[in-house]
């Protein structure tokens, strides 16, 4: 009896580290990538104040340092993109989702890939309003 009571603890006990690995480990995903977003974002409001789609890709060309950032792009405040970068063979369409209201950056996890949406700040407001960076990881 007591071997089986001890059993069921320490598989209890496996199970919470477990889970908390993987919830820590998402949130170092998403943590990362927001930063990668909020980087890219900041570079390219020269860019976007200059009105300047190819200085803005160069800027987000610099993501193939990130092994694991599939896709990302620079849209309007019309939803229509200003600039984009995709991982060799990425064939996958960027969208954008709306950010909720209040809010700078929101991030989802969908199927094998995590999304985050991030607007675009210049001197704590947007250069132009709801400019938003989406970036795509697997």
């Amino acid at each position: 009896m007591n071997i089986l009571v001890s059993g069921a603890g320490l598989f209890l006990c496996c199970a919470v580290f477990v889970a908390y690995d993987v919830v820590s480990f998402r949130e170092a995903m998403v943590h990362n990538l927001s930063i990668q977003a909020q980087i890219a974002g900041s570079d390219s409001v020269s860019a976007l104040l200059f009105n300047d789609p190819q200085a803005a890709q160069n800027t987000l060309s610099a993501l193939k340092a990130a092994p694991n950032i599939v896709s990302a792009g620079i849209y309007t405040p019309e939803s229509r993109p200003f600039a984009m970068y995709r991982r060799d063979g990425a064939g996958e369409s960027l969208s954008l989702p709306a950010i909720p209201p209040g809010q700078i950056e929101a991030h989802w996890f969908k199927d094998s890939h995590l999304l985050v949406v991030r607007k675009i700040l210049f001197q704590e407001k947007p250069p132009v309003p709801s400019l938003s960076v989406p970036i795509y990881t697997r």
